[in-house]
């Protein structure tokens, strides 16, 4: 059972692929939120969020789900497996990787990279996580950079793994935020209107 379940804001477990889903559908997720980088694309991100998803992963989807839960067992952070809604709001989550402390974990498996810190796009993902989740006060963002080798994984560390802490109050998180939660209101707003046209009752 996840550290998280003791607030009393779960939606969904991934360990019920299919509920997850269904609630996860319904909601503004971190990383539909880290796409959140303009204000004029509203309409896109609408869009883009009523469309089906029918992504089922990859190679490397699959490879980071076998590397992330070592990444976060070596930075001793423990495994996070719900869906989590904001205190205010049902319809804006996080399924955060892991948690240590008053800190979020999230893990990146990066192939085939030189990595010296997350992307545009993955401080935005952070930064969402703070905000649904306000009870914390930092995310460490923690990866592995993976390379080709010989064996059944395919893939093996080029070096340890790397991490960098981002407190809440961070000039990156506080630009992200500002960025992305007014464009979220947006979206929730447009998504749920589109969706009560199509079914009125």
């Amino acid at each position: 059972m996840s550290a998280l379940a003791v607030l009393d804001r779960t939606l969904a477990d991934t360990a019920d692929p299919s509920s997850w889903d269904r609630a996860h559908g319904r909601v503004i997720g971190s990383y539909q939120a880290g796409a959140f980088a303009k204000p004029g694309s509203v309409e896109t991100y609408i869009r883009q969020m009523l469309a089906p998803r029918d992504f089922k992963g990859n190679e490397a989807t699959r490879s980071g789900n076998r590397w992330e839960p070592m990444l976060l067992a070596w930075a001793g952070a423990e495994p996070n497996s719900l869906l989590i809604h904001h205190p205010d709001e049902k319809q804006f989550g996080a399924t955060v990787d892991g948690t240590r402390g008053a800190e979020i974990f999230e893990t990146k498996a990066k192939h085939n990279k030189v990595v010296t810190g997350p992307t545009p796009r993955e401080i935005r993902q952070m930064a969402w996580q703070l905000f649904v989740l306000p009870e914390f006060e930092a995310v460490n963002f923690t990866w592995g950079e993976l390379v080709r080798a010989f064996g059944a994984e395919g893939w093996e560390l080029r070096r340890d793994p790397q991490t960098i802490h981002f407190d809440r109050d961070h000039p990156k998180i506080v630009a992200a935020l500002n960025l992305i939660v007014p464009i979220a209101h947006e979206v929730l707003a447009g998504v749920n209107a589109a969706r009560l046209e199509r079914s009125p009752f």
